[in-house]
């Protein structure tokens, strides 16, 4: 190979050589991590979006429980001989509009003298709080905090785990100093992690742990202790009093795929690359760089009119799980003046000024582009009421209008028109949603000025 060449041609050949093979082993190493980090990377977001639905889940059914139990415990303060007497007809009520309410009771005195559904829980019947140190803590709690104490999971009198809510019945409302006793609101803890689909999670070991109202941890009642002590991912479960823990160490399905695969691509790019390495590096950056290039704006830098309606394309595809978001349709008043009296370049600064607020003001997760000319669109994801967008809107005015932009010696004054539409869903055309915001946007610019200083 070397015949006839000298001895800095062989040295010179020698060196490319060990360049190429080290950038050939980079390059492969580079992209196979950056592979398997990705592919990692979206099996933990989707975990964590999961068990982000499991908590919502929990805090839904036992919230919504709790607070149809509450009317039951307020019939009981304003008359407790009434509540006694019809006990059957008003505890009947109540569930059945409860989801996960077992059976309820009344405990004058903290001693249980009505249960409703007798049938099953007769053994609960004259049990005195007083004679289970825990469960009595959990009625003394609720009497302190004079309000709903959501207690468990405990293990039942009769049988079984549950959640508990406790209500206070003091027979001095609203002085509550005279206290009567309390009632018991009994839900199924087994069923209500099963409808949260914790009981049925992929891709995580899931552990729960109540938190007291003192901010210590209790124990384990859920999955492992040591998931607690090095766990992946953290969520507190908010309660009506109090909260509970819930921890997560992920356990990925596809690791074996992954490392599979990882072998193929570290095999076949060392060899391609022993054929083909600088073009392919050179196309693919190539590529890389023009296709960002294409979807950001080059004065300002942020995404352009391409980048914004490919975005509401796919969050207005066809989906079982749309998410709502709120459009914000933002025209920058004057800018004529400012180009026509300053110059283009004041214009153009103008333009950079504005858009660098509007990044600076908005969520990490909100989406700013120029959409054209003076005009910017920003879209808010998971915004969809009207009074949250009017404080969006509010703070925007209000950190883009707070300055002047200070450009050769002029003060410009910058001034918005903000119009908005809301997607939840709904039927609607791109087009359509465009039109609602800019019409929107128009009739506010109406009662807006520009002004020169």
């Amino acid at each position: 190979m070397f015949s006839g060449s000298s001895p800095i041609e062989k040295f010179l050949f020698m060196l490319l050589t060990a360049i190429f093979v080290a950038a050939s082993v980079f390059v492969v190493n580079t992209v196979t991590d950056f592979f398997v980090e990705l592919e990692i990377s979206n099996e933990k977001e989707s975990i964590h979006q999961n068990l982000a639905l499991v908590r919502s889940n929990i805090e839904a059914g036992i919230y919504k429980d709790t607070y149809l139990a509450d009317s039951l415990a307020t019939v009981v303060s304003i008359d407790p001989d009434f509540a006694k007497e019809n006990w059957t007809i008003i505890a009947g009520k109540l569930l059945g509009k409860a989801r996960y309410v077992r059976n309820v009771g009344i405990a004058p005195d903290n001693v249980i003298t009505h249960v409703y559904p007798l049938e099953g829980n007769e053994a609960a019947v004259g049990f005195d709080f007083r004679t289970r140190p825990e469960q009595y803590k959990t009625v003394m709690f609720a009497k302190e905090l004079q309000s709903v104490y959501i207690a468990g999971p405990v293990e039942l009198v009769q049988g079984g785990v549950a959640i508990i809510a406790r209500y206070p019945i003091f027979s001095d409302y609203p002085t509550n100093g005279d206290y009567w006793g309390s009632v018991s609101v009994v839900m199924d803890y087994e069923e209500i992690l099963d409808d949260s689909g914790l009981s049925t999670f992929e891709g995580a070991e899931i552990s729960l742990r109540k938190q007291r109202l003192d901010g210590s941890t209790g124990p384990v009642f859920y999955g492992k202790a040591g998931t607690f002590g090095d766990s992946d991912l953290e969520f507190p479960i908010n309660l009506p009093t109090g909260k509970l823990l819930l921890a997560a160490n992920f356990q990925l399905r596809n690791i074996e795929q992954i490392q599979f695969t990882e072998a193929v691509v570290r095999s076949i790019g060392g060899f391609v690359a022993l054929i083909c390495y600088f073009s392919v590096v050179l196309l693919y950056r190539s590529y890389k760089n023009a296709h960002k290039d294409s979807l950001h704006d080059e004065l300002t830098r942020i995404p352009n009119r391409r980048f914004i309606i490919t975005l509401l394309e796919r969050l207005m595809a066809p989906a079982d799980n749309k998410q709502p978001f709120a459009l914000l349709y933002i025209d920058l008043n004057g800018f004529k003046l400012v180009n026509d009296n300053l110059g283009h370049e004041a214009g153009d600064e103008l333009l950079k000024y504005v858009a660098s607020r509007l990044v600076d003001t908005v969520r990490v997760s909100d989406t700013v582009s120029r959409f054209g000319g003076d005009e910017f669109m920003v879209v808010l994801r998971g915004v969809s009421r009207q009074e949250q967008i009017k404080k969006i809107v509010k703070h925007i005015y209000q950190s883009v209008e707070s300055d002047s932009l200070v450009w050769c010696g002029n003060q410009i004054q910058p001034s918005l028109s903000i119009g908005y539409s809301i997607y939840h869903g709904q039927d609607i055309s791109i087009q359509q949603l465009l039109a609602n915001a800019d019409r929107y946007m128009y009739e506010q610019k109406k009662k807006l000025k520009y002004l020169i200083k």
